[in-house]
């Protein structure tokens, strides 16, 4: 796919006009009547009246997303960080997490810590199989977690890296020996370490388009690129959780948020994630539901630490951080949704730095000058920048590139396809930052493994901070929750101070939806979850 805009396409001074015209502009954002209203001053809440009356179990949900996902839906391959919306419905976990982080039995029943800390003992549910039919049992929980350990593709070794082998002393029990005790090692299994592959389709060809799970959905049908359709699995165990859901899910995939947004509007769709940035529009509407929930999504300027010499010195970072007007870019592009924040964690969440310095996420054009001076770059340098070709995303890439500019860092503005963009980060590691949304993870430890840790997906220059990683070590292997929060608390202020990525705001998950739709929602991750949802009738 080619870029819609190709890197050289726009010069830097209209850039920099246009991003200027974007924080300066008032915060105003069209409704459906042709009028404009006024985005809030602060961050929204749910709008909307929730359906009521008998739902439809024969209806069809059609909902439609921003992505692809890289057109990859192997749990274990995939690198795409918004594809746990197309795996949910497929694939239950171990473990499940509650809308408050809680971890809950899903396919694992129950579990036991060994008195040293160091086995954790899963009893398996009875009474599932797979969409195949073949049986969920120990050794297919075996085979799922070996493979997550060692595939060579796998993007989950590090979630799994404290798990020195694992036993299966009959068909309902697992036994996962530990290099050292840790209590993250449950919530990962809630996430996709967790979610379990049939162990016929392990060496499927086209596993990664046709996932074959125990999920309460399967796949039918798969357009790449364009939409995968899902039906509900008449041999799920837990019928009554699903028993008025929706029959079949389209769930679809359109790039342009303008056109999610109209196309519920018109009745085609009936709910889309939408972003942020549109809150007060679907909001004005008065006939949809507007669902707006906060979990541990953060927008950010991703860096590659390695690639440019400038981002490898943590002063430079330090100038670019304070060269960022967050409050501008979340009060005039993101409608004010967009709660400013320095660290990759909400506030309030307990793995995020309680007492952070208001210094932490200044913007002052003058200090930036003077920090970027000190470390040795008076007269700046240059830095490529990458990001999806749509709304809020490239507005805000092209108003940090102008703020960045502003103190003498000229930026090379790459606009491209969402696939291409990924892969010219992470798996080309072409660029030197990428101005993106991190979704959330079900745990911190997943979160900072992705973007932290040498290994990490989102750190392709593998870029380490000595302090990060054995902090991230101790979190693992935390025995408790308490100790485990002061240990990512820790690690959180720590990336702040050493400016490890750009993180502008925490998002909150907007979803908009017809007055039809209930029970959709989306997890502390940010992902939309269509398992249970229901379309009542008339």
């Amino acid at each position: 796919m080619s870029p819609t805009t190709s890197p050289r396409s726009r010069s830097r001074g209209a850039r920099i006009r246009l991003a200027a015209a974007a924080i300066s502009a008032a915060a105003l954002l069209a409704a459906c009547g042709g009028g404009e209203v006024k985005a809030p001053a602060g961050p929204g809440g749910s709008v909307g009246t929730a359906p009521s009356g008998p739902a439809d179990p024969t209806a069809t949900l059609r909902f439609s997303f921003g992505t692809d996902a890289g057109k990859n839906y192997d749990p274990v391959t995939a690198a795409n960080q918004f594809v746990n919306t197309f795996l949910l419905p497929v694939y239950d976990r171990l473990f499940d997490i509650d809308a408050q982080g809680k971890v809950i039995p899903l396919l694992a029943e129950n579990t036991q810590v060994g008195a040293d800390g160091k086995t954790l003992t899963l009893t398996l549910r009875r009474d599932v199989t797979f969409h195949d039919g073949a049986p969920f049992d120990a050794a297919a929980v075996k085979a799922n977690l070996e493979r997550a350990k060692t595939a060579e593709r796998s993007s989950l070794k590090g979630d799994l890296a404290v798990v020195t082998s694992i036993d299966a002393p009959d068909r309902h029990t697992v036994v996962l020996h530990l290099a050292a005790p840790t209590a993250s090692l449950p919530a990962l299994l809630a996430d996709r370490a967790g979610m379990m592959i049939s162990p016929r389709a392990l060496d499927n060809p086209d596993l990664d388009l046709m996932p074959v799970g125990a999920g309460p959905y399967k796949v039918v049908e798969d357009q790449p690129g364009a939409m995968i359709v899902y039906e509900r699995y008449d041999g799920y165990w837990n019928k009554s959780a699903v028993a008025n859901a929706a029959k079949r899910i389209e769930l679809r995939v359109q790039l342009n948020p303008e056109t999610r947004l109209r196309a519920v509007e018109a009745g085609e769709d009936d709910a889309t994630l939408i972003n942020v940035d549109q809150y007060a529009a679907a909001a004005a509407t008065g006939k949809h539901q507007v669902l707006v929930q906060h979990g541990t999504g953060a927008l950010l300027v991703y860096l590659n630490m390695a690639r440019n010499p400038a981002l490898a010195k943590p002063e430079v970072r330090a100038a670019l951080s304070a060269a960022i007007d967050r409050e501008g870019i979340s009060r005039s592009i993101l409608g004010g949704q967009c709660i400013v924040s320095p660290q990759i964690f909400p506030g309030g969440y307990w793995a995020a730095a309680p007492n952070l310095s208001a210094n932490a996420s200044a913007f002052d054009v003058t200090a930036a000058k003077q920090k970027l001076a000190d470390a040795g770059f008076p007269n700046g340098f240059a830095m490529s920048m990458t990001v999806v070709n749509g709304a809020p995303y490239s507005t805000v890439a092209e108003a940090i590139a102008s703020q960045f500019e502003q103190i003498g860092v000229k930026v090379d503005l790459q606009i491209a396809e969402p696939a291409q963009v990924i892969a010219a980060f992470t798996g080309q590691k072409s660029a030197d930052s990428y101005v993106g949304l991190w979704p959330g993870a079900v745990d911190p430890a997943r979160t900072v493994a992705s973007l932290y840790l040498p290994t990490g997906t989102f750190n392709p220059g593998a870029a380490q901070d000595p302090e990060i990683v054995r902090l991230a070590g101790e979190g693992l292997a935390a025995p408790d929750d308490a100790t485990r929060a002061g240990v990512y608390q820790r690690l959180s202020a720590r990336a702040v101070d050493q400016h490890v990525h750009l993180p502008i705001c925490s998002a909150p998950s907007v979803i908009m939806a017809s007055a039809k739709v209930r029970g959709l929602s989306s997890t502390i991750s940010g992902t939309p979850d269509l398992r249970a949802v229901e379309i009542t009738r008339g």
